[in-house]
């Protein structure tokens, strides 16, 4: 009897340490990786899901941990109240690593990064939505919340309400 208990109970912290280990990734999959705590970042597939369901545009930002650029923007991105506010009218993802998306519509002109990319309700890339602020060779490029914010806010007017429906009014069958 002794050792079936013994069995349970071993089993039982196995599985909770299994648990624990993924819970852990998905946290990680979703989490600010420096760009914010206060804003609610999702993976890829949940933000497409998510900007589906809720008709919101998203906003894409791919970067990598050992970025010196990517770096440089964190804290600039995070301290940001105005990107904050505007994150609430995206669905914000967040992607970082080997999370890049391997398809060439998220590298419409390199796969520099960080790279800042606009896609609508649909899921769908608008590559004109660009920095235009910065260097014409890497229109995805942002290297201050300004910048971020003027993407934001031409995603917002494109990409949302009667202006995006007027532009799309020939998808629907």
């Amino acid at each position: 009897m002794q050792t079936s208990l013994f069995n349970i109970a071993v089993f039982s912290s196995f599985q909770v340490l299994l648990s624990l280990s993924c819970f852990q990734r998905v946290v990680e999959a979703a989490s600010s990786r420096g760009f914010g705590d206060n804003i609610h970042w999702r993976t890829l597939d949940d933000g497409k899901n998510e900007a589906e369901a809720s008709g919101l545009p998203i906003m894409v930002i791919i970067h990598k941990s050992w970025c010196g650029a990517c770096k440089a923007l964190k804290p600039k991105f995070a301290e940001s109240k105005e990107i904050s506010e505007l994150a609430h009218n995206f669905v914000m993802v967040n992607l970082e690593d080997e999370e890049e998306p391997k398809d060439e519509v998220f590298s419409p002109d390199g796969g520099y990064i960080p790279r800042i990319l606009f896609l609508d309700p649909s899921g769908k890339v608008h590559p004109e939505i660009t920095n235009k602020n910065g260097n014409p060779n890497y229109k995805y490029f942002y290297s201050s919340a300004e910048q971020v914010v003027s993407g934001m806010k031409e995603a917002q007017e494109k990409l949302t309400g009667d202006a995006f429906k007027q532009g799309h009014t020939g998808d629907e069958l």
